[in-house]
């Protein structure tokens, strides 16, 4: 009704309210009118009823027809009676006037003592019961008829009337039409008012929009006369008023508009002028953004090209024999190379980022493998601080997404590493969670938090914490370095990946930086071979890094491996030797040291007992230090660095319990892998082209260490000169070269070759701009390597590009330091059960009698002779002679039995038999009696045991 105009609601107000009384009057009369004749046909039909059966009483009760019918006659002369029907007592029929039949109704009739009505479609029946009255019985002469009399009220017979309904419907419809003329009429009588009313309002108020209308076209002389009423007048007034005053104003206006159009013709040429000049001054912008990102590339060049040869032969003076001295010198210059290093990218990324010309990948990887990698390489700065590093990535979180490896790698590095900087005791923990899956859209959203016992930040430390150049510590005297990008680029990373980072943290009680990743899972990635090799294996757990110690539990039981934890050496030791006499011994002992307990004996000894006593294999848990030089390395089975891979646990668990040595696994490259071609039965012929002296030098020397056949130049032109004498398999070309650079020199390169050979050429730059490597492939390189250069990039390029495999020096194994290798004894199962001791001094002196030098003398021939008779039981055994072998154990098991060595004289006399019996175990039996000499090596070698023999003769002395 808000949008009806006044008309309609004058219209409305007045008719509906008139209309509804109308129509209720209306109503209400001809309802009374139609229910006054329906009562009043009732009431006649009843009465005529009453008098019929009053009247018929005598008829009725002597049968006479006669009398009945005139009675039936005289009364359908009245109004509306219709029919007249007399029934006897016995509920017949006795006479009947008029159209239409009573049969119908009969039963309906009779069965009633009373007067009843019974309605029909188009009459109604009025049915009443004769009774005899008494006055009437004393002149009846028929005895029969009083008897009857006297026994009750029982109707002689009933008188039935019936009512037409054709009067009565006419003045219902006579009341009807009369009901609804009148209410058309009040209508139509309304409607006439309304309009009038209508008009009456809504004619003012047009003539009043038309002047509105008018003065909106401008025409401002227009003026309004209604002559409506005293509110109209006061109405129109005003609209002249506000006509007079917009025409005065819109005299005011012309004039200001004319000023303000002269002053916006002066104010345009000088806007005009300006953007001259704003367009002078972008070019000389986008000059100098060209500029800076040339200064950026050349500075880029000319800071990684000396350190490409700094940290190239660090590593490669590392790799060599030095003392410890030097070793530690060389280590500080890596490190402040890298450091170096890590700055000048820092500064570059946030350039990219900052120019949009950040690029993400988007490749399968294993979010694992990525977190491994970090852990390992920030380790040693962890445990140089005593800090416990430990990844915990849960067990519902995949590991095959799709994203940029390199980018999430950076952003975890940056956090962990800002982490470790930032604390000084207790522990950096990293979290990998699922926080939602999406398994319709085949994605999910993960959240990582970096977890540190560190300082902590105050609220006004972390609102600018990710802003760039920002620092928690800003001043002069800051005990923290860097350059405060870190964190801004880690921001900007995620944010460009479709994540959120922040981070939680309270003054003095740490922090924890937290940034969500969502991607899509990935189908095409290689299956992942079944870890279930060691599933139902037994093992021991000691470790005081309960987090430490949570990580590797978790990884072990997700093996389906039984781990018992325990707090102390000496409850390990108890636990084992309980376990080995329930003949239920442990698969292995794994014991984490922190690295104030390297050297301590307590732990040597307990590493001794139950590797020598108990047989039981034991794994060590270190930090990552500069030197593994301690007292613990050698007593050992296995020895492994914190925090620990998955990979390398499992190899290392396999080989420990079950002997079987698998390679270490291959770090996945994150680049896509290209079709290589077949190996080639020759080393390849590579040229390597650089004007820098130290990075030629590095590269062959690289080179060198890969067996290839390798040459080298300092010139584009000298390039050129080898390039037309002879073929090569692989060209790595600097771009930046004084008179030919690389990108001429590869021009010249593709002509000189032939139609069915193509010379791979590799850039080697340090250019890290995004759209280097796209723009190097138009240039026609086939590659980008950045610099500086490791030695597994290059090993990886050499494999993609000629297909040879590059076989370099093999290093010691990965769980051990470098510096030593890999020099450990074949490794055997640990015993399960409870054994004879390896070595039991009394028992040798006794055997003596009583002796203790001679027994020393009998012992120290047994050890000599060992070293003989290990080789040749192997050798014998494998010649299948097996006569000169059971000669070879009978003099072996005649020499323990005057030593004190109870567990090689059982294993001698178990085999010694075997052979004689050729018992289908005698392999078996073979093997242990080896095992048994080389445990009673492995002792005699770590154990100072001549005075072990002297004590015996000074506790016999005193005796």
């Amino acid at each position: 009704m808000r949008r009806w105009g006044i008309r309609k609601k004058v219209l409305v107000v007045t008719l509906v309210p008139t209309l509804l009384t109308t129509l209720m009057l209306g109503m209400f009369f001809t309802y009374s009118w139609v229910t006054n004749i329906e009562n009043l046909l009732k009431d006649r039909g009843e009465s005529l009823s009453r008098q019929l059966s009053a009247g018929s009483e005598y008829g009725l009760f002597t049968a006479n027809r006669s009398l009945l019918s005139s009675l039936s006659n005289a009364l359908l002369e009245e109004q509306d009676v219709r029919s007249i029907t007399f029934f006897d007592s016995e509920g017949e029929r006795l006479l009947h006037t008029g159209p239409g039949g009573s049969d119908d109704i009969r039963e309906q009739a009779m069965s009633s003592q009373s007067p009843i009505q019974i309605p029909r479609p188009d009459s109604t029946v009025f049915v009443t019961p004769v009774h005899l009255q008494d006055l009437m019985i004393e002149g009846l002469l028929d005895p029969e008829s009083r008897q009857a009399v006297g026994r009750g009220n029982q109707p002689i017979g009933w008188a039935m009337v019936e009512m037409s309904h054709v009067r009565t419907e006419k003045e219902t419809y006579k009341a009807l039409l009369i009901s609804m003329l009148l209410v058309l009429a009040g209508v139509l009588l309304s409607l006439a008012i309304a309009m009038r009313l209508s008009r009456a309002f809504t004619g003012p108020i047009f003539e009043l929009n038309e002047a509105v209308a008018k003065l909106k076209e401008g025409k401002l002389d227009t003026r309004v006369y209604t002559e409506a009423g005293p509110e109209f007048e006061q109405l129109e007034s005003g609209l002249n008023a506000m006509a007079s005053e917009l025409s005065k104003a819109q005299a005011e206006m012309q004039q200001n508009i004319d000023q303000a159009t002269e002053d916006l013709r002066e104010t345009l040429e000088t806007i005009e002028i300006q953007n001259i000049e704003l367009d002078f001054a972008r070019k000389e912008a986008l000059e100098a953004s060209r500029i800076k990102s040339e200064f950026l590339a050349n500075m880029s060049h000319e800071i990684r090209t000396p350190l490409n040869g700094i940290i190239g032969f660090t590593d490669l003076l590392l790799k060599s024999p030095l003392p410890r001295q030097q070793r530690d010198h060389l280590s500080t210059i890596r490190k402040s190379s890298e450091i170096l290093l890590t700055i000048i990218n820092d500064i570059l990324d946030f350039s990219k980022i900052e120019a949009g010309k950040l690029i993400l990948d988007r490749i399968p990887f294993q979010l694992r493998d990525i977190v491994e990698e970090v852990m390992v390489m920030l380790a040693p700065a962890a445990h140089s601080k005593n800090l416990d590093l430990v990844p915990l990535v849960y067990n519902d979180v995949p590991d095959n997404m799709m994203g940029d490896p390199l980018r999430v790698k950076q952003v975890i590095t940056n956090l962990v590493n800002n982490a470790i900087k930032f604390t000084q005791t207790g522990e950096v923990v990293l979290r990998a969670s699922l926080e939602e899956e999406d398994k319709e859209a085949n994605r999910i959203t993960l959240r990582l938090s970096i977890t540190d016992s560190g300082v902590g930040l105050s609220r006004a430390q972390q609102q600018s914490l990710f802003n760039a150049f920002s620092q928690a510590d800003a001043s002069t005297a800051r005990q923290y370095g860097g350059t405060g990008l870190g964190l801004a680029i880690s921001k900007r990373l995620v944010e460009e990946m479709g994540g959120s980072i922040g981070l939680e943290s309270e003054l003095g009680k740490g922090s924890t930086f937290w940034f969500t990743l969502t991607s899509e899972l990935s189908s095409s990635g290689d299956p992942v071979s079944p870890r279930d090799a060691l599933r139902g294996e037994k093992v021991i757990y000691l470790d005081h890094q309960t987090t430490t110690g949570l990580s590797v539990e978790h990884t072990l039981r997700e093996w389906g491996m039984t781990v018992d934890r325990v707090s102390s050496p000496g409850a390990l030791q108890e636990q084992i030797e309980e376990a080995q006499r329930e003949q239920s011994g442990y698969a292995l002992a794994i014991i984490g040291i922190t690295r104030h307990l390297l050297n301590s004996s307590q732990y040597c000894n307990l590493v001794r007992t139950l590797e020598l006593e108990r047989d039981c294999r034991t794994l060590l848990l270190t930090p990552t230090l500069e030197t593994h030089d301690t007292p613990l390395s050698g007593l050992a089975s296995g020895h492994m660095t914190k925090p620990v891979c998955r990979d390398s646990l499992y190899n290392e668990l396999l080989l420990l319990i079950h002997g079987i040595s698998q390679n270490e696994p291959v770090l996945p490259d994150y680049r896509p892998e290209p079709t290589q071609p077949s190996a080639p039965s020759r080393a390849p012929r590579i040229l390597a082209v650089d004007d820098n002296d130290a990075n030629l030098k590095l590269v062959m020397t690289l080179l060198n260490d890969c067996r290839v056949e390798a040459e080298g130049a300092s010139s584009g032109f000298e390039a050129l000169s080898k390039a037309r004498q002879r073929p090569f398999d692989l060209v790595f070309m600097d771009l930046q070269m004084p008179g030919m650079d690389g990108v001429e020199t590869t021009e010249r390169l593709r002509e000189v070759d032939g139609k069915h050979h193509r010379t791979p050429v590799i850039a080697l730059t340090a250019h890290a701009l995004a759209d280097e490597q796209e723009r190097l492939t138009r240039q026609g390189f086939d590659g980008y390597l950045p610099k500086p250069i490791s030695n597994r990039q290059l090993e990886q390029t050499i494999q993609e590009y000629t297909g040879y495999i590059a076989q370099p020096e093999p290093p010691g194994r990965q769980s051990l330091a470098p510096e030593f290798g890999d020099t450990r004894r074949p490794v055997r199962p640990s015993n399960r059960k409870k054994q004879k001791d390896c070595v039991s001094v009394s028992e040798s002196v006794q055997l003596a009698a009583g002796k203790a030098d001679l027994a020393e003398e009998l012992f120290s021939m047994l050890i000599e002779q060992l070293h003989t008779d290990t080789r040749r039981v192997e050798a014998l055994w494998s010649a299948n002679q097996l006569s000169e072998l059971l000669e070879c154990v009978h003099k072996l098991h005649g020499a323990t039995r005057y030593c004190g060595v109870p567990e090689l004289r059982a294993a001698a006399n178990q085999f010694e038999t075997a052979l004689k019996q050729e018992a289908p175990d005698r392999e078996y039996q073979k093997d242990q009696l080896v095992a048994a000499m080389e445990r009673l090596l492995i002792w005699s070698e770590q154990t100072d045991w001549q005075p072990l023999f002297r004590q015996q003769s000074q506790n016999a002395v005193t005796d």
